[in-house]
């Protein structure tokens, strides 16, 4: 028998998700000023240097703007914000992206996925494009579902470096975390032999340079989870 070691969040981290979750609840609107920084000591029992920090930490996510000799504000953080406010939100709503938020993604990826595709066929040599036998076979083999969703963000991950793309390549590598998440809701909504169905066209499609048929297969992936009887959005 194993057990999971136990992890408790540092001061300055229990700071930061007791700010994050006032704004994500509502309870802090965009515009709202916050307290200064003294009375937030007092409050919440913590030192000045925890709450600078905090702060600033809260800035770099987009939830938070601080303006000098005004005060610090709560920010339109969906507007401002980073992959780390992602991660934040899915922390939030209990692990999860809401469904607005779980949507975008997945919307995203329609209009990503078939440019990536092109510019695979366009760059990648057989040699590279060979990189993804050795990652489909471990997905072929895997049935526990965590490791299954890292294997697939491996895997896609992978495709996007195909493309040669850095932007594309840096976006997909910047939202793994959420989107292991994301893979977990559709397999447990549609099944690993839907999942790894779609992965092995996939793989097939791009793998015999056969663009047509890797695009049909990389959006009728995603369209199940946007519109499919068991979407997950």
């Amino acid at each position: 028998m194993e057990f999971e070691k136990i992890t408790v969040p540092s001061v300055r981290e229990a700071f930061v998700q007791a700010i994050e979750d006032k704004i994500l609840s509502g309870e802090l609107k965009v515009g709202d000023r916050l307290p200064p920084a003294r009375q937030l000591c007092t409050d919440m029992g913590v030192s000045l240097t925890i709450v600078n920090a905090g702060m600033s930490e809260l800035a770099a996510k987009g939830f938070v703007e601080i303006k000098p000799r005004h005060g610090t504000f709560v920010a339109d953080y969906r507007m401002q914000g980073t992959t780390e406010t992602m991660v934040a939100m899915m922390r939030f709503n209990g692990g999860d992206l809401n469904k607005r938020d779980a949507r975008s993604f997945w919307e995203s990826r329609t209009a990503l996925d078939p440019l990536i595709v092109d510019s695979i066929m366009g760059r990648a040599s057989d040699e590279q494009i060979a990189q993804l036998t050795p990652i489909i076979e471990k997905l072929r083999a895997e049935k526990d579902l965590p490791a299954f969703c890292v294997l697939i963000t491996d895997y896609f991950q992978k495709i996007y470096e195909l493309s040669d793309n850095s932007l594309m390549y840096l976006l997909y590598h910047s939202t793994v975390i959420p989107q292991r998440r994301l893979y977990a809701q559709y397999i447990q909504a549609n099944g690993l032999d839907t999942t790894l169905h779609y992965l092995n066209s996939i793989y097939e499609g791009i793998t015999s340079r056969d663009s047509e048929r890797a695009k049909r297969e990389m959006l009728a992936m995603l369209n199940i989870a946007l519109e499919g009887p068991t979407a997950v959005v």
